[in-house]
C-alpha cells in the first residue's frame, strides 16, 4: 500500500470515529433532553398540589436533586465517549507512526545490506 493509499485510509478511520463519536452523543442528548421534559412535567403536575411552603420547598428540593443527578450522569457519559474516542484515535495515530518506523528500520537495513555487498 502507498503512502497517498495509508493516508487516505487513515482520513477515513478517523472520520468514521469521529462521524461514531458525534452520532453517539447526539443520542445522549437526546435522550437527556427527553428525561428532562419528563421531569418538568412531573413537577408542573405535582406543584398545583402543593399546599404548604415545606411541601413546596421539599419539591424543589427533590427537583433540584433529580436535575443535578441527570446532569452528572450526562457529563459522566460524555466523558466516557470521549474518553473511548480518544483512545480509538491515539490507536490509530500509534498504528501510523509503528508502520512509518517499521519502514524507515527496513530501508535503513536495505541500504546497510546494500552498502554490504
Amino acid at each position: 500500500m502507498n503512502a497517498f493509499e495509508k493516508t487516505a485510509q487513515v482520513g477515513r478511520e478517523l472520520f468514521e470515529m469521529n462521524a461514531g463519536t458525534l452520532r453517539k452523543i447526539t443520542e445522549l442528548s437526546a435522550e437527556n433532553f427527553k428525561r428532562y421534559i419528563e421531569l418538568n412535567q412531573d413537577y408542573m403536575q405535582k406543584l398545583p398540589e402543593v399546599r404548604e411552603v415545606g411541601a413546596f420547598v421539599e419539591l424543589q428540593r427533590d427537583y433540584g436533586q433529580t436535575l443535578w443527578k441527570g446532569m452528572q450522569d450526562d457529563m459522566k457519559a460524555r466523558g466516557e465517549i470521549v474518553r473511548h474516542a480518544v483512545e480509538e484515535t491515539g490507536g490509530v495515530i500509534r498504528g501510523v507512526f509503528n508502520t512509518a518506523s517499521e519502514e524507515g528500520e527496513k530501508a535503513a537495513d536495505a541500504v546497510s545490506e546494500a552498502a554490504a555487498a
